[in-house]
């Protein structure tokens, strides 16, 4: 059974199905009815429960298991099928979602049984900071909407990579006032007569 799409988003004719079994193919949507342009097996014990394309960074994807890893792959040059680069065992449990964070090259998440989420800074990992840094897009930067907010926005990549927990705890929290004041905002109440 088909457990996730994906299209990549540096080769949009391409689109890379995952199933429960453990396979990912990528087709051509061009040319269907014949073989996949690449094939291969990414859990082996648990299979694919989602996929990520990584919008800045040519060539990779992301994978994860109920098995209870994340694992990084390169698409660029799949002769016959892309290249593993990296995994590891998020600690949250099976994993059912993986993501790259909008604005950073290098900072994925994922969520595990339990609502339990993990995220993996990859940008200190030296074997995929080889294989991938030169293909880093030179803006990684989101668009921000033209929306003014009563509080200036947390810089949260900026407190994250600064390893200081203390104000990881404090941009949670002020993330987490920001949506509730939100939400207030534009709140309408319906009334059952």
């Amino acid at each position: 059974d088909c457990e996730a799409i994906a299209w990549d988003p540096h080769n949009q004719q391409y689109l890379t199905v995952a199933s429960e079994d453990g396979v990912v193919q990528c087709w051509d949507v061009r040319k269907f009815g014949g073989d996949p342009v690449w094939s291969m097996i990414a859990h082996e014990y648990g299979g694919v429960s989602d996929i990520s394309y990584n919008a800045h960074v040519p060539g990779m994807l992301l994978t994860c298991s109920i098995d209870k890893t994340v694992a990084l792959w390169d698409t660029l040059n799949p002769s016959p099928k892309p290249t593993p680069c990296g995994s590891k065992d998020m600690n949250v449990g099976r994993l059912h979602s993986v993501s790259c964070y909008p604005s950073s090259p290098w900072l994925l998440a994922c969520g595990g049984s339990g609502n339990e989420i993990a995220i993996w800074d990859v940008e200190g990992e030296d074997s995929i900071q080889k294989r991938f840094a030169g293909r880093t897009s030179g803006d990684a930067n989101v668009a921000t909407s033209n929306i003014e907010e009563e509080e200036p926005d947390v810089d949260f990549e900026a407190v994250m990579a600064a390893g200081d927990d203390q104000a990881t705890s404090k941009a949670l929290e002020g993330m987490n006032k920001s949506k509730k004041k939100k939400g207030k905002k534009g709140k309408k109440v319906h009334k059952r007569k």
